[in-house]
């Protein structure tokens, strides 16, 4: 017989068996243990390995340590009815929401540490059952965003290995299929990368989906499915931009790959949105993870046809150097850097064109070449003036440096 302490420090007997939870009569509510006060013991039970023998023996080797997980199958059977009792009947829990998700964190962990024997699968399954009930009849207050148990996520790969090799050969191993093979690949524990209940029950949205369709299977109804439910996965993208380059690879011309950019654009703009649908609902859409690319790639195809014309290549707004003074004033600060030698260029009129792409004022975004030039050749009194004083600044602040 194991000997655990409830929260008050009172002594709780563990007994092959018997459940912690159907210890205590329902006139002791004060003594009686909550489900999460269980949970916790039993995580701390297993995960401590009170239940190890001295001798070195297998776990649960003895009759009396499998009565102790049929304990535990005990607890877990109790805890939906007890959990509906919480919510309804339990007024000293005064944040049910974080109660529950409490709950259904402990589940988890304690799924996570039971032994990988035999006695693993129909404790795990009936934590899942509790999870599941806990989805259905509690869901307002459950994380549909916490990771699933590595019992889970195992249960899912074998049951829909066999479905994704069928379809791969029915679609002669298009890479389509790989990206739902992605999602069931990542880590359910991992810190970043992990499959959520959320994202569980969307996959399984999706197997169903492609279950029951009656037409015939093939890429394009796949990726029209995928699509119309916003599989936004790295993955996806990542298919659609390489249906994309492919298009372009087999065009001659920067001319016509930039049409093929705008038509496809155009065409991802007529795609349907569908708010809150999606594989991770943290993640900007696909039609918005598309758009941004072929937004950079018409940049790209309109700066290369401008090299190739030969003409001044256009500035990003962005990537322009603001200041804060006039055209006058910046002509004269050139000028002074071309005096002191520290701007070299052989010719002037090149670098001022440069400057007038490059810079903005405090006025203009967009500076004249030829007003530029004329101040700088030409500066007048009252400029000179202010910069004069603009000089004794500096060296003021450069003393500080």
């Amino acid at each position: 017989m194991e000997t655990l302490l409830n929260g008050n420090g009172h002594k709780i007997d563990l007994m092959p068996g018997h459940s912690l939870l159907s210890q205590y009569s329902e006139n002791t509510l004060l003594s009686r243990l909550t489900v999460q006060q269980a949970l916790t013991k039993w995580y701390r039970f297993l995960k401590d390995g009170a239940f190890r023998k001295e001798s070195g023996e297998c776990l649960f080797d003895n009759l009396e340590y499998k009565g102790m997980l049929k304990s535990l199958q005990n607890d877990l059977e109790l805890i939906p009815e007890l959990l509906m009792d919480v919510l309804i009947n339990n007024i000293r829990i005064t944040d049910k929401k974080q109660y529950i998700r409490l709950v259904q964190a402990l589940l988890i962990n304690l799924s996570d540490i039971l032994p990988e024997r035999e006695v693993q699968e129909p404790l795990c399954n009936e934590v899942e059952m509790v999870l599941h009930f806990m989805q259905n009849f509690l869901y307002q207050h459950f994380d549909f965003d916490f990771r699933i148990s590595v019992y889970c996520w195992k249960q899912l790969q074998e049951s829909t290995t066999l479905k994704l090799e069928y379809w791969k050969i029915k679609l002669a191993q298009s890479p389509i299929m790989d990206v739902l093979q992605e999602c069931l690949n990542q880590n359910s524990v991992a810190s970043e990368n992990y499959l959520s209940f959320r994202k569980v029950n969307y996959l399984k949205n999706m197997f169903r989906k492609i279950e029951s369709s009656t037409s015939v299977i093939n890429e394009a109804f796949i990726r029209e499915l995928f699509i119309d439910n916003n599989l936004n996965t790295t993955g996806f993208i990542d298919y659609e931009i390489n249906l994309i380059k492919t298009k372009i690879s087999s065009k001659s011309s920067n001319d016509e790959n930039l049409v093929l950019l705008k038509i496809e654009q155009f065409q991802i703009a007529q795609w349907k949105e569908r708010p809150g649908v999606g594989y991770d609902l943290n993640h900007p859409a696909i039609k918005v993870q598309l758009n941004d690319w072929i937004i950079e790639r018409i940049r790209s195809e309109e700066l290369s046809i401008l090299k190739g014309k030969n003409k001044d290549l256009q500035i990003d707004p962005e990537s322009k150097v603001q200041t804060s003074v006039s055209v006058a004033k910046l002509a004269v600060l050139i000028r002074l850097l071309v005096a002191d030698k520290i701007i070299i260029n052989k010719t002037v009129a090149p670098m001022l064109r440069t400057v007038s792409k490059l810079f903005t004022t405090l006025q203009k975004d967009e500076i004249s070449y030829g007003s530029l030039e004329t101040k700088y050749h030409a500066p007048d009194k009252t400029t000179l003036n202010i910069m004069k004083e603009m000089l004794q600044k500096w060296a003021g602040i450069a003393g500080k440096l």
